[in-house]
């Protein structure tokens, strides 16, 4: 294998893995995402050594004082030290990053508003019926 096709195939389980990472307040909003997704991870570089690649990420959060910062970087060092070819995982938060819901992959930023459009129309159809009733009482 040529040395870029292992940094590519490394780069590749880098993003997959950190996609599996999935933002706890996306989940509550009940769209689920993962930080790729989201749009909270910033520089990769994968750097090939004899022993493996050392890989260093950088996250992001989408407030100023999000308490998820310190998970993320926690989970995803764990997360990628399992990660084949990977013997050194460096993760670090960039807190004055400011974050944009723009940041978030197109698709799942489309996903999103069809969420959203498609609960707006549900509670319109549902306020409308509660209003009907009130009317007719």
């Amino acid at each position: 294998m040529q040395p870029d096709a292992t940094s590519n195939d490394i780069r590749a389980a880098v993003m997959a893995c950190l996609e599996n990472i999935v933002d706890p307040c996306s989940v509550a909003s009940g769209v689920p995402a993962g930080l790729i997704s989201m749009g909270l991870v910033g520089p990769v570089t994968v750097d090939e050594g004899p022993g493996g690649a050392t890989v260093r990420v950088t996250l992001y959060i989408t407030e100023p004082g999000c308490l998820m910062g310190s998970l993320f970087e926690l989970t995803a060092r764990r997360a990628l030290k399992v990660v084949a070819g990977i013997a050194e995982a460096e993760v670090a938060m960039d807190y004055t990053h400011v974050w944009g819901p723009e940041q978030m992959a197109p698709e799942y930023r489309e996903h999103l508003a069809q969420v959203r459009a498609c609960r707006a129309a549900h509670m319109r159809a549902e306020f409308g019926e509660i209003s009907e009733r009130r009317k007719s009482a």
